[in-house]
């Protein structure tokens, strides 16, 4: 794990892109290196939520390492792209919630990556772009596809059609970010948020992130069986009872009078 940089806090596990020489440039072995943490992190009984994020203060990831691109005939394009997508497709199945921090500059490939996050808390002083048309190209590891999914094809194909960085301020109002909060306090920040998340049963968020991820591909028919199929499935469930079991002891205590 060369480039990647793992921490763990209680059932919260932190992924560092770590390359901040080159602003965590997404190179093969990086990329290597995080589907490697991921497809380790899916068994980790400890692990309920993933936190990615990128190190030092400028960058959550500048984009794809352009250097390895150099020389790429028409096929290693195509067969670059399609190993980045099904490496960002795993993220994005993955079956526990992640959070992308996006601590500074996400371009390009990474802002590719934090769209295959499940949530994504921006630094206020980060920026976030596919510039690829700049390039006389355009996004090849999912972009085209996930963010018209999440603000919509116009904004979407504004951003793209640009190539223009936006602020995480423009970003919030899209729906591209969850919440802007104040770079120093970023970290904290989303580590309070995967605490909160964490705190819940690990078989119902599981669950929960699947079925909502079955409506979104499948349509709400779809979404509605494996809804109510779900929460069958997890009805009687030893958390399940014990959130039950403390739930009604709550309401059963007389409440103080008052002062």
């Amino acid at each position: 794990m060369e480039f990647i940089k793992q921490e763990r806090f209680d059932a919260v596990t932190v992924l560092t892109l770590n390359r901040p020489e080159r602003m965590n440039a997404l190179s093969k072995p990086l990329l290597q290196n995080l589907d490697d943490a991921f497809a380790t992190l899916g068994d980790d009984a400890h692990t309920r939520v993933v936190v990615l994020t990128g190190a030092g203060t400028k960058a959550f990831s500048a984009g794809a390492d352009i250097n390895e691109q150099r020389g790429f005939s028409p096929e290693d394009a195509y067969r670059h792209m399609r190993w980045g997508q099904a490496i960002f497709d795993r993220v994005e199945a993955f079956k526990k919630p992640t959070i992308a921090a996006i601590n500074g500059v996400a371009l390009g490939g990474g802002l590719e990556l934090a769209l295959a996050c499940d949530l994504r808390i921006v630094a206020d002083t980060a920026r976030l772009g596919l510039p690829e048309i700049t390039l006389a190209s355009f996004p090849g590891w999912g972009g085209t596809q996930r963010l018209p999914a999440l603000i919509g094809a116009s904004r979407a194909m504004q951003m793209m059609f640009a190539g223009e960085p936006v602020s995480a301020q423009w970003a919030f109002a899209a729906g591209l970010a969850n919440e802007v909060v104040e770079a120093e306090v970023l970290r904290d920040r989303t580590l309070s948020l995967a605490h909160s998340i964490a705190r819940h049963s690990g078989e119902a968020l599981t669950a929960l992130k699947a079925v909502i991820r079955i409506g979104l591909r499948e349509g709400r028919a779809a979404g509605l069986e494996a809804e109510a199929r779900g929460v069958g499935a997890l009805w009687g469930s030893p958390a399940q009872k014990e959130a039950q079991e403390a739930f009604f002891a709550r309401r059963k205590k007389p409440r103080s009078d008052p002062a």
